[in-house]
């Protein structure tokens, strides 16, 4: 009986170190798996987290950049703002121009025109009365004689002289827009170094 106690011992013994054995193999199984799932899922969030981080940094970029073209846009507004006030002032203040200072002017201009026989001067209606028929006679020459038209143009001040269809503009608002459209650029830069 001991021999059969014996074996049975011995084949439970080999059946539990079987066990064991198999216990051991697949608890390594689990374990391998198990890291091997850890590993992926963590990999898997450092992905996530890098595409987050990607995200929020290309998001807050392009906030930054629409934020710094806010702000030039702005300030090219207020200097364009700027320039249109000192436009608007330099024409506000030649409608103010004394009678001798808009003779001057006028005078200054007229020597230089290309324009020979009668020639004609309409003044704008805020200098209408900085010139006289009398005035414009003794301002006449051997080359040009000028004659002075008694309508004016509405809400400007400077003149035009016209000879037979053609016009030689010097209304305030139309020197101010020219110098605005050659020299805006160049003043810009003056004012806002």
């Amino acid at each position: 009986m001991d021999a059969i106690e014996k074996i049975v011992e011995q084949i439970l013994e080999k059946g539990q170190a079987e066990v064991s054995k198999m216990k051991k193999v697949e608890i390594d199984r689990i374990d391998r798996e198990y890291q091997e799932q850890e590993e992926a899922l963590f990999l898997q969030e450092r992905k996530l987290v890098e595409k987050n981080q990607e995200q929020t940094n290309k998001s807050f970029k392009q906030k930054e950049n629409r934020q710094q073209l806010e702000i030039k846009q702005a300030t090219l507004n207020q200097k364009q703002g700027y320039l249109e006030l000192l436009f608007s002032e330099s024409i506000e203040r030649m409608n103010h121009w004394t009678e001798s200072e808009f003779q001057h002017f006028v005078e200054q201009i007229v020597i230089q025109l290309p324009v020979e026989g009668e020639a004609y001067v309409t003044l704008g209606e805020f200098s209408k009365d900085k010139l006289s028929d009398q005035w414009v006679v003794e301002h006449s020459n051997d080359r040009v004689r000028l004659l002075l038209e008694k309508d004016v143009i509405p809400n400007d001040g400077g003149f035009i002289v016209s000879k037979e269809g053609i016009e030689y503009n010097f209304l305030f608002s139309s020197l101010v827009q020219e110098i605005k459209k050659m020299e805006s650029f160049k003043i810009a830069e003056l004012l806002f170094q």
